[in-house]
């Protein structure tokens, strides 16, 4: 699956286009969480979020993280650290790390699974949303 040819350009892996197809499809529907939000509409927000932060395990563990291992991401990192697609994959990876680990926080302390002891939880949900975009922005130039 990783190696297959891709359906979206010639020269990607079907897992490539894959991920990007579903990142997207995800990120637009997070959109559609923070204007429901933003107009009232809690329980759609919540509708929306929790299955979108659950689905994008499947992307980030049965796609991205194979991906990084197939194109041999950490040990070129490591040898070259400042060669440009080695610097946007780290950077890109490092992003959506954060952006997920965020999203699991709101989504716990949302559903009053975790306390919300740091702060302000719409504050958190609003440096998720931003990190989550830089995460997508880059997952596309990555692309």
């Amino acid at each position: 699956m990783l190696s297959s040819d891709g359906f979206l350009a010639p020269a990607s892996y079907f897992a490539a286009d894959l991920a990007l197809v579903g990142e997207i499809i995800l990120y637009v529907l997070i959109c559609v969480a923070v204007v429901a939000q933003r107009r009232g509409n809690y329980r759609l927000h919540d509708w929306i979020q929790t299955p979108v932060v659950l689905f994008n395990f499947f992307f980030i563990f049965a796609i991205m993280v194979l991906s990084l291992r197939f194109e041999n991401v950490p040990s070129g990192f490591v040898e070259r650290p400042f060669e440009p697609f080695y610097l946007v994959v780290v950077i890109h990876a490092v992003l959506g790390a954060v952006a997920q680990l965020l999203a699991i926080y709101c989504l716990l302390a949302g559903h009053k699974i975790l306390p919300r002891k740091i702060g302000t939880l719409k504050y958190w949900m609003w440096a998720t949303f931003a990190t989550w975009t830089a995460a997508v922005i880059m997952g596309v130039y990555t692309y």
